[in-house]
């Protein structure tokens, strides 16, 4: 190791603000304290280094055409109370038994039709199950983050081309939708780049390397 790269240990004293500072950062970007340390020294004795030359910017893939809805305004709410509703008119009278006897049992109501797709859940919303790596993740909440960092996501892929909040499954007016959040690599569906896009039955999405498919029976 050359001499100017050469780490000797130090003491000195510090404001305990600051290195909780610095331990929050080192747990946030998965570095060392001592790295974040001898980084900052070198750019404030060194100053910022210069701007490299732009690179030529690399042809993109074509981008699908799926987008989210846009979320409806709620209107305003009336400054008045309203109107009280009219009274319900009087129940009229039962009609009378018919001759002959007392009439049979009514009918038996119609059982309701059996539902398919979506599995109800708690508050009325509907889950869809994520498959990855061999594993079932039951996704029934408005927003389910996917990424690389271990804070603030709700399931973690420890790959370093992956950002650390790469995308998401939304929630919205019925529907769950895949959503980028403006990763660097961003979501591949079947070999299109995506934005967003309403999840279906059997969708396969790919996160760089990963494949995460959806399903609505589990």
């Amino acid at each position: 190791m050359s001499d100017h790269r050469r780490k000797t240990l130090r003491s000195f004293y510090c404001e305990e603000q600051l290195w909780q500072a610095f331990e929050r950062r080192a747990r946030e970007t998965d570095v060392t304290i001592d790295q974040l340390l001898n980084d900052a020294l070198r750019q404030f004795v060194e100053g910022p280094a210069p701007a490299p030359a732009p690179a030529p910017a690399a042809p993109q893939p074509e981008h699908a055409t799926y987008s989210m809805p846009a979320i409806p305004r709620k209107a305003p709410r009336p400054s008045s109370a309203p109107a009280p509703a009219p009274a319900a008119p009087a129940a009229a009278p039962a009609p009378p038994p018919p001759p002959g006897g007392p009439a049979g049992p009514p009918p038996a109501p119609a059982a309701p039709p059996r539902q398919t797709g979506a599995v109800p859940a708690q508050g009325g919303m509907p889950t869809v199950y994520l498959h990855f790596n061999g594993r079932v993740h039951p996704v029934n909440k408005e927003r389910f983050v996917i990424g690389r960092g271990s804070q603030g996501t709700d399931l973690t892929i420890r790959d370093g081309n992956i950002s650390r909040k790469h995308a998401a499954v939304i929630f919205h007016s019925g529907h769950f939708y895949m959503q980028d959040l403006g990763s660097t690599n961003g979501i591949e569906f079947r070999g299109n780049r995506i934005d967003a896009k309403k999840i279906e039955e059997g969708d396969a999405y790919f996160i760089c390397d990963h494949e995460l498919t959806f399903s609505f029976r589990g």
